[in-house]
Order: C-alpha cells, then structure tokens, then sequence
C-alpha cells in the first residue's frame, strides 16, 4: 500500500493531483499540496504516531511515510522548504541534504530489488485499472502514473445535498453519483471500540472528530477505507466510511461484533433512503432522471450469513425504515405518493391506452400509475419490498374478455395491443387458456372493441356505398373496420421498406392474432346479409324502406340471398323470395295475370325508385345473376291436357 499511503498524506496535505514514475530503478512521488509545517513534520518523525486523529483515512497506525522503507533503505524527500533524507536504520532522524528546494513535494527512493520493483509495478497498474479509490480523498483527482492519467471529474451538481455527478477518465462516457452525507459524531459504543483498536489510553480525553459516510452510485456494492476492501456486497452502490477493518486489513470487522461498523452501514442505508427520496421530489427535473432515484434501492438476499450478506442487510433494513409511511412512488402524472396510493400497470399498456384509461379500466380502485420511466428492474425491486402492487396479465386478458373497451385514438396504439396480447390470442399448447375471445377487434361506426365472435369482414371489393349504410348495418350485424387491415397491410410495406425490426415484429404478432380469430380472410358475404336479414324480419312492423335497403346492400355486396329472403310486394307485405316473385321491369306484368297474382308476387315498385345503397345498374346486374332469386318473368307452370281422338 505505499502508493495508498502516500496518495492519502498528499491528500492530507490539500493535493489536488500526484504524479507517480519509475525511472532507472527509482521511485519518485510528488504532489502539489502544501509544505509541511512544524508540527507536520515533527510527526513525520515519530514512527508510529499520527497527528491526524480523523479515522478517515488509509491508515490511521502512523506508518504513511514510513511504508516507503519497504522499497529501498532511504527515502529522500523535498519540497519548497525542506530537503532531508531518512535512513532505514535511523528512521526517525531526518539527514539534511545539498540540493535546491523543490516547486513541489516529492518523495523519492531507490528501489532495492527487481522483486519490490514488479510488486510497486503491480500496486500502479492496480490504480490505473480501478481508480475509484480517488474519489474518496477530499481533494486528490487526478493521478499521472507514467505517461498515463487517470482523473475524476465533475460533471455538475447531484439531484441532492451533498452529491455530485462525476466522470473517470477511464470512461468518459459513464457517470457515478458522488453522494456525502454529513458529518456526525460517533456514539460512545463506537468511541469505546476504536479507543480499543488503536490502543488509545482511557486517559486520553481527546475527542474523535465528526465522520462522514459517502455512496457511489454506478458502482459495485464494495465497501472502502478509502482504499477497497474484500467485501463486495449486492448493494447498488459503493460505500465508504471508516470502518475498522479485520487484523488482516483485507476484509471488515464483522458488523455482528463491531458496533462502529455497525452504525456506519446503517448510516449508508440512511443516505440512501434520503438521497432517493429528495430525489424523487424534484419537481424541476424530467421524470425520466426523478425515476433514477430507485437505482438506490437495495434488493439484497437478507438470508445471506456471510459478512458481505450481514453488510447488504444491515444497509436495507436501514433504508427500509427510513422510507416506512413515506411518500416513496413516482406517478405517471409525476407526483409521489405512498405506496398503497399507486399501481403498476405494464408500460406497453401505455402505448395504447392514456394513464387515467389504463388507471380506470384495470385497477378497481381507479388509483394512479407507476412512472413509465422506472426501468423493469426497479419495477421488480419496488415489487420485492412490496411498495407497490402489480396488475398482472392475466388480468388485462380477463378485463379484455369482459368488457367492451375503447378504441385506442390511433391505429398504431391499435397494433401495440395486439401485439402484447398476440402469444396469449395465439397460444395453442393444451394447458394454456384460450385468449381467442378477448375483445380487441375494431368495427364500423363503433368506438369500443369487440371480440372476433362478435363480428365479419368484408373484402376490400365489397365496401358499402356510405357511411350512413355502415351505421345501418351495424344495427344488426359489426363489420370489422375495413381501415384496420388496409393498416396493416401498409405497416407491412413500410417495414419492408425502412428496415425497421420492431415495426416487422409488431406487424407479424397483429397477423397472427388476425389469422387465428379468422379474421385474416372475408367472411362470405351471403351469410353475412342473411345474418342481417334474419335479425330484421324478425320484427313484423319492419318499415319498407328499409326492407328496401337491406336488399340495396346485398345488391352491393353481390349477395346471394337465402329462400327465406324477404321483399316487400306490390300489396305492402313482406314475403318470403321462395314464394315466386317478379320484378316487372317493363311495367307491363298486368296484362298477363290478375290484378290478386299481381298484388302477391309482383316487387314493389319503390324497389326501383332511389338508389340509396347501390347504383342502378349494381341492381340490375344483381337481378340478372339469380343471386336475388327474384324473376323478371311470370313463372310458367307444366300443365298437361289430354287431347282423344
């Protein structure tokens, strides 16, 4: 740890970077903090006293300075007022040397041994590689090894009090939240303990200075003493804070004996409960960056007994009771509330339908809804404590089945439904529900969806002559609304066209759904129309018009009506097409029968007046193919005479 060592007196000493090398056998440090002043130096002296009672720090046993032994005999050091040298074996008698005082403090040694000289090497290449260590000096940021640099830079102020976003040079393109919480004084417990670890006389009444407890965000959960140490915990963010480490000074003292320890990680689950939730209330910042907040919330395996579990733990018990009965859930409307005050539904819901819809159609109690920005993990975290409770699939689809909900205001919202339900429509294994009868399908001249029971398609080649026919059919019967596929098809083309993977995607799930409600092709257009004419002659007072319309629109559709077709004859009854009846086209039909035959079996001349559903000549042609059943001649009937002679 030399270089931790020496990075920590430079950082002591107000550095704001340090520059390490190793030059024909010689290892040079040297920062730009300030001189030594008597009493520092004085320190500096005594191996095995610290004048620095703060126990943040690297080391607090006094052996900074003095580690530099381990890589040669002497150890020269120079700044702009001193210029001594110390010898191992008089360590603390420092030997003034002839040279000219330096612009910065330096510290410098010959290496012994080929062997100190690869382990130094090591403890560099260590630095370069994972530099999150500078992050905890107060001052330090930047580090030159050779003629490589590592540096921590600001990248603004944090969403909070006491944070900071911050780059390494290593990434520039990621950031880590720096967060500090305050300093706090220890409690007796702890001062008890540490008087004990650094052998302090009871009768030593000096008191312990306040200390801080800092969480990095974007880092794995391992714990510092401003250098890492062995315990890497599940936690979201790095932590560091004086903790006292174990003998070894690999690992920490385990929290279950050490009650500093202790308070320190419930003091890092404490700052990351009020990080998270002044976070969540900054009302000035995008949603998308208030949902960040929640990459704070630990999700720890409490069962966990080693010391990296116990640390996890301790950290999300601490949290946990900060945030009991707080306002603690972003909305889609970006308040926060509590938790039993807020829903999730799942974001692609909220690509077909708004939040209040969604809000109103799934959840009974019509409560508001989970961010859209909160990624899935941290949905599933929130889910896990049990902050917030989930509307799950199963009950979409049963609400879907259920009711007849609105039409979303675009096509496009349209296929994102059908997409997030297509492997549920489509699922054909034997133990998985059937979903066919969801109501999804979008009709003519409705506004709510129906499901694929409930309504036909009609070709493109089979389009009604209005609006208004539309409306009227669907008084009797829903037509799939023919712009639905004609959307399709066109999101087909366009996908083809721009390359777009996700469009494809979705245009393959809705024509899966298509095909499997049997929707893909038209539905016969005859059993369509008698479908129609048998709910409206179900009613005996049926106006003649509209007898006279329904004929117009099988006309339209090339229909071939049933037997049990009705026309309205020239006596102003219904009766059914089975009964023989003429269309006299000529208007001459009288002539040939009487005036009873007439009345019964002749089409009532109204048939021919105004073309509302159809044009003339669809009529006419319609007439002239048989699909009518009607006869543009009296029907001839065999009769046989006997003639003798």
């Amino acid at each position: 740890h030399v270089v931790s060592e020496l990075l920590q007196n430079a950082d002591d000493a107000g550095a704001t970077e340090a520059d390490v090398r190793i030059a024909n056998g010689e290892f040079v440090f040297s920062h730009n903090g300030n001189d030594f002043t008597k009493d520092e130096f004085a320190s500096l002296c005594r191996f095995g006293y610290s004048n620095k009672r703060s126990l943040h720090t690297i080391g607090f046993r006094g052996i900074g300075f003095k580690s530099t032994f381990s890589l040669g005999d002497e150890v020269q050091l120079r700044t702009p007022t001193l210029s001594v040298s110390f010898l191992r074996e008089r360590f603390s008698e420092p030997v003034w040397i002839d040279d000219d005082p330096a612009l910065d403090t330096r510290v410098s040694v010959e290496i012994k041994d080929q062997f100190c000289q690869k382990e130094i090497e090591k403890n560099l290449a260590d630095w370069l590689a994972s530099p999150a260590s500078l992050l905890f000096f107060d001052s330090i940021r930047r580090l030159r090894v050779g003629d490589r640099e590592v540096r921590w830079d600001s990248a603004g102020e944090g969403p909070v009090p006491g944070s900071t976003w911050m780059t390494c040079s290593a990434e520039p393109g990621r950031k880590y939240l720096l967060i500090r919480s305050q300093d706090e004084p220890f409690p007796p417990e702890a001062v008890e303990e540490i008087r004990q670890e650094r052998m302090i006389s009871s009768d030593d009444e000096a008191a312990f200075p306040p200390c801080r407890v800092e969480i990095v965000l974007g880092m794995e959960g391992r714990l510092f003493v401003i250098l890492p140490t062995g315990v890497k915990t599940k936690l979201p963010f790095a932590c560091n804070a004086p903790f006292i480490q174990d003998p070894a000074r690999v690992k920490i003292k385990d929290p279950e004996t050490s009650p500093t320890n202790r308070w320190l990680l419930k003091r890092a689950g404490e700052l990351a409960a009020s990080a998270m939730l002044q976070w969540l209330v900054r009302a000035d910042l995008p949603a998308t960056e208030r949902c960040q907040a929640y990459s704070l919330l630990p999700d720890v395996d409490r069962d966990d007994n080693t010391i990296e579990g116990s640390c996890g733990t301790i950290v999300e018990e601490a949290l946990g009771e900060a945030i009991v009965e707080r306002e603690v859930l972003l909305t889609e409307n970006e308040t926060v509330v509590q938790s039993d005050q807020c829903v999730a539904a799942p974001s692609r819901l909220l690509s077909v339908w708004t939040a209040e819809q969604v809000s109103a159609f799934f959840d009974q109690a019509s409560r508001p809804l989970l961010s859209r920005h909160i990624t899935v993990d941290d949905r599933k975290k929130l889910s896990n404590w049990n902050l917030v409770s989930q509307i799950d699939k199963n009950h979409i689809l049963d609400v879907l089945e259920e009711k007849h909900l609105p039409r979303p205001e675009s096509w496009r919202r349209l296929m994102s439904l059908w997409a997030y339900v297509a492997d549920d429509v489509c699922k054909t294994n034997y133990f998985g529900k059937s979903r066919r009868s969801v109501r999804i399908v979008p009709v003519q001249s409705k506004d709510v969806l129906y499901s694929a029971d409930e309504v036909v398609r009609l070709g493109e080649k089979r389009l009604l002559q209005s609006e208004d026919d539309w409306d009227f059919l669907s008084e009797y019967l829903l037509v799939i609304n023919q712009n639905w596929p004609r959307y399709l098809a066109e999101q087909r083309r366009k996908a083809d066209e721009e390359k777009n993977e996700s469009l494809q995607t979705a245009w393959e799930a809705a024509q899966r759904v298509l095909a499997t409600l049997n929707l893909g092709d038209s539905s016969d257009v005859s059993r369509v129309v008698a479908a129609v004419a048998e709910k409206a002659f179900a009613n005996d007072e049926y106006p003649l018009e509209d007898c006279i319309r329904i004929s117009q629109i099988a006309a339209k559709l090339g229909a071939t009506v049933t037997e049990q077709f009705q026309y309205v004859t020239q006596d102003d009854l219904r009766t059914a097409v089975d009964q023989k009846i003429v269309v006299d086209l000529d208007g001459q039909l009288d002539l040939f029968v009487d005036d009873q035959w007439y009345e019964e079996h002749v089409l009532h001349e109204d048939y021919g007046q105004d073309f509302v559903s159809c044009s003339q000549l669809e009529w006419e042609q319609w007439i002239a193919s048989g699909k009518s059943k009607l006869l543009d001649f009296i029907p001839l009937q065999n009769s046989e005479q006997r003639v003798w002679g």
